[in-house]
């Protein structure tokens, strides 16, 4: 049994269909609201359902620098990117069984600032990174917390046009997902070369560093 969770019903619904099976049940919420949370275990236990395993891959990616610094849009995307996932940690545990599984998706876009990208994306998917690593390590004798860290994925939230470099398309992502479900380490980085090349500037000098950042933007902008 599977259960789907979205702000959009629309979405639910065609995921329904496209199943088109009797053990996918799916319900339309805010996980940034501690009541709904609260609603869905309700209706998970009516159904007598107890999740294995709970993904948490809901976010939003709005620019809160557009038009200078907009802090209140900053909040918006903490309270569904980290807050929320959070939150359904906290309402979870008191239901799931002893060696549940939580996995948290976050984002190359974790490991480094952007000038054009935003403040609250980046920095609620290295918050939430971070959540993850401190969850591990206060529950890993009862409780398995998961980080996959992915690249660009073909979806709707990816900006950018055309075939890019380290892309993955949706299926292999999907693919990836299952592989660290039934994986045994904590941490995951798809694609690994990315995040090998991320992480191996961040020791350079901060001139070469930003350089190096730098470029990524004039890739992105370009590509978007």
């Amino acid at each position: 049994m599977v259960w789907g969770v979205a702000r959009r019903q629309s979405l639910l619904e065609d995921l329904k269909k496209e199943l088109n099976s009797p053990d996918f049940f799916y319900s339309e919420m805010d996980i940034s609201s501690k009541q709904f949370w609260e609603d869905l275990v309700g209706q998970m236990k009516k159904a007598d359902f107890i999740p294995d395993t709970t993904i948490f891959n809901a976010a939003i990616n709005k620019n809160d620098f557009i038009n200078n610094l907009e802090t209140d849009l900053t909040r918006e995307i903490f309270d569904i990117n980290l807050f929320g996932a959070l939150e359904g940690v906290k309402i979870l545990l008191e239901t799931v069984n002893p060696k549940a599984e939580f996995i948290a998706i976050t984002s190359s876009s974790a490991l480094k600032g952007s000038g054009i990208e935003g403040i609250g994306y980046p920095a609620s998917k290295a918050a939430l990174s971070v959540a993850f690593e401190s969850l591990y390590q206060k529950y890993k004798n009862k409780y398995i917390f998961k980080t996959i860290y992915f690249g660009p994925v073909n979806t709707g939230m990816v900006p950018f046009k055309g075939k890019s470099f380290f892309l993955l398309s949706e299926e292999r992502a999907v693919n990836k997902i299952i592989q660290a479900i039934e994986g045994k380490r904590v941490i995951y980085y798809y694609p690994g070369v990315l995040f090998f090349i991320l992480k191996i500037i961040k020791l350079f000098p901060s001139q070469i560093y930003f350089y190096f950042l730098n470029q990524i933007e004039k890739f992105h902008k370009k590509r978007c």
